[in-house]
């Protein structure tokens, strides 16, 4: 696969899809041994500029059916304060006009119509309930998958770095023994010309005082 990627850099091919380009290039980086082969840096510098953060919640959301966003908006509402106390109350203005009704009543104790509205509505809540959990479970394992990619991105970029930090300090401590070398090399030679310049002296002191005298 690697090779297939290199070719197609070099030719260079139109990417019709960058996201299926992202995950070719993120599954390779997962098959190499180690990150700072030569093989691991091509991938790393092309895969650096391209952006894996996604916002997982939006896509999914745009794809969705009109009977996704219905589950979901359903399931919002029945897990709310608003629907349990506006469940109550209809429960008990139900149970008050039936019972101030007395024989007239539509639904007479013990309610017969009002269990079985409960019942078909537990019936009918509860597979909706399920839809918006199986879609929220899709948005977790999406959100985790773009986490793994964000963080393998930033393991690969930590190792170039290390690569790069060594590669410095290495260039450091190479120009660190170069200057050391030429600071004793210096030395030395500032210390034979001090000898030369000693132990000419005596002979330039005699020079001088003959010519006075």
């Amino acid at each position: 696969m690697y090779n297939d990627l290199l070719l197609n850099r070099i030719a260079g091919a139109p990417i019709e899809n960058p996201d299926d380009r992202i995950q070719e290039l993120i599954d390779e980086i997962e098959e190499l041994k180690s990150l700072l082969s030569p093989e691991a840096q091509e991938l790393i510098r092309h895969l650096r500029p391209r952006i894996v953060t996604d916002d997982v919640y939006e896509d999914i959301d745009e794809r969705a059916s009109l009977g996704d966003r219905l589950a979901d908006r359903l399931a919002a509402f029945a897990g709310s304060w608003k629907f349990i106390i506006g469940f109550a109350l209809a429960m008990a203005v139900w149970i008050a006009v039936n019972y101030s009704m007395g024989a007239e009543a539509f639904d007479p104790f013990p309610f017969i119509l009002l269990n079985l509205t409960l019942s078909t509505l537990a019936a009918l809540q509860a597979p909706v309930i399920l839809m918006s959990q199986n879609r929220q479970a899709t948005k977790d394992r999406a959100v985790a998958q773009n986490d793994y990619h964000v963080n393998l991105k930033n393991e690969v970029e930590i190792a170039d770095l290390h690569r790069k930090i060594d590669a410095l300090t290495e260039a450091l401590a190479m120009q660190t023994r170069m200057v050391n070398a030429l600071v004793e090399a210096r030395r030395k030679e500032l210390s034979a010309t001090v000898r030369v310049m000693e132990s000419t002296l005596p002979a330039v002191r005699k020079v001088g005082q003959a010519a006075a005298d």
